[in-house]
């Protein structure tokens, strides 16, 4: 018995089969990468944005006190009239990012930080030390894999004078990738480089006005990108939040290999405070300006160092083009 030759095939045949599993992963092998690049794109964006907002915010801060906001460490007096500002000779360790808050639309959440207190007190519901603990979104870049909390245990939280001091280290803290830029070394003496180093020279000096910034606002560097992978002080609350220019963007990502590959024994001193990011070839800086640059990891270090500094002269031109 014959079968009808106007009947039609039943499916595919193995080979048939074979070719079109083999077309299609191709196909996402292709689609892959350019939706992973996509999403890149859209975090570095995201990223910036956020750099940007924060910028805005320090300029309404400078409106409103006609000073920068200073980390609370060193801090010679209550200079710029915020009433956040410890009294001279007085610390709460508390940092710049929590002046700014009111200027972020989180005007609760700075009316319950007690800034006459440490940033590790435990006194108050909620205590500064729960604030800490709190994420804080805005000042977490979306492409860093660390999140908003930083990890427990020695390697994650160093226990110093800075933070989270004598605290116990059994919980994480809401983290920051967003650093004021400190300058290049750390508490130089006054007779090797007079103040400021940077806009965020964390030696003892008055809080910086727009009028000290005499390179141009345009060409210093004010905050950049830096992962808390790198380093074990990531509260996004605590003072203790200079960044170096010492070594150049990404130098970190050299030094430790990889997210995580940095041990309790490595603080993160030297090699972790300096800027970087999970964004490829760079990382984000907010200029004084309150303008957003992204700087390559090969920029020359003699002129980053130059640009983090508000009072140099250099380098000639700005940022390079």
């Amino acid at each position: 018995m014959r079968s009808d030759p106007k009947r039609g095939r039943a499916g595919f045949t193995l080979v048939e089969l074979l070719v079109v599993i083999a077309i299609i992963g191709v196909l996402v092998g292709l689609l892959l990468p350019a939706v992973q690049a996509a999403r890149e794109a859209a975090r570095r964006m995201q990223c910036s944005n956020k750099l940007k907002q924060i910028g805005i915010a320090t300029h309404n801060y400078h409106d409103t006190f006609k000073t920068f906001p200073k980390n609370q460490m060193w801090w010679n007096g209550n200079s710029n009239g915020d009433p956040k500002q410890p009294p001279a000779g007085t610390a709460s360790g508390i940092s710049w990012r929590a002046l700014i808050l009111p200027f972020i639309e989180q005007p609760a959440l700075h009316e319950q930080i007690n800034f006459e207190l440490m940033s590790t007190s435990t006194v108050g519901t909620p205590s500064n030390l729960d604030i800490a603990r709190m994420p804080m979104s805005t000042y977490v870049c979306p492409s860093d894999p660390t999140g908003e909390f930083s990890r427990t245990g020695n390697q994650y939280l160093w226990s110093n004078w800075a933070f989270p001091n004598t605290s116990p280290r059994d919980q994480p803290v809401g983290v920051t990738c967003y650093k004021g830029i400190n300058g290049n070394g750390y508490d130089n003496v006054f007779s090797v480089s007079p103040y400021p180093e940077g806009m965020f020279d964390r030696r003892r000096g008055a809080a910086l006005r727009m009028s000290d910034v005499t390179d141009g606002t345009t060409n210093v560097l004010f905050i950049g990108e830096i992962s808390p992978e790198w380093y074990a002080w990531p509260s996004w609350m605590s003072w203790h939040a200079p960044m170096s220019t010492h070594r150049g963007p990404n130098h970190s990502m050299r030094v430790y290999g990889r997210a995580s590959k940095r041990t309790a024994t490595q603080h993160g001193w030297i090699d972790g405070f300096t800027a970087s990011s999970f964004h490829p070839g760079g990382c984000h800086f907010l200029m004084v300006d309150a303008s957003v640059q992204f700087l390559p990891e090969t920029i020359d270090l003699v002129t980053y160092q130059q640009l983090g500094h508000p009072q140099d002269a250099q380098p000639m031109g700005g940022i390079p083009q």
